[in-house]
């Protein structure tokens, strides 16, 4: 791959941390809980400093984590549905 064609993969494929966010519809702290637990893994890590690091995503594994939660909710509702009839 060259490095235009890198360019071009890079802008089709990977995401930053704020699109993650917003695609999954998470607080900043329960985003950065997803990606402590290894829910979420950066592609990319650069650390800029002691306390900033810059992080990209790839959108397609974003997006299948966005559709386990619904999934996880969706059965969680479910569970609580049930229950409340009890």
């Amino acid at each position: 791959m060259n490095r235009d064609e890198f360019i071009q993969y890079a802008k089709e494929n990977l995401i930053s941390t704020r699109e993650a966010r917003k695609i999954t519809e998470q607080t900043i702290k329960a985003f950065q809980q997803s990606v402590k637990n290894e829910k979420i893994i950066p592609a990319v890590e650069i650390k800029e400093s002691e306390k900033r690091v810059i992080r990209l995503f790839f959108r397609d594994e974003v997006e299948a984590y966005k559709d386990k939660m619904n999934d996880w909710q969706a059965a969680r509702k479910k569970i609580n549905k049930h229950l409340t009839v009890i």
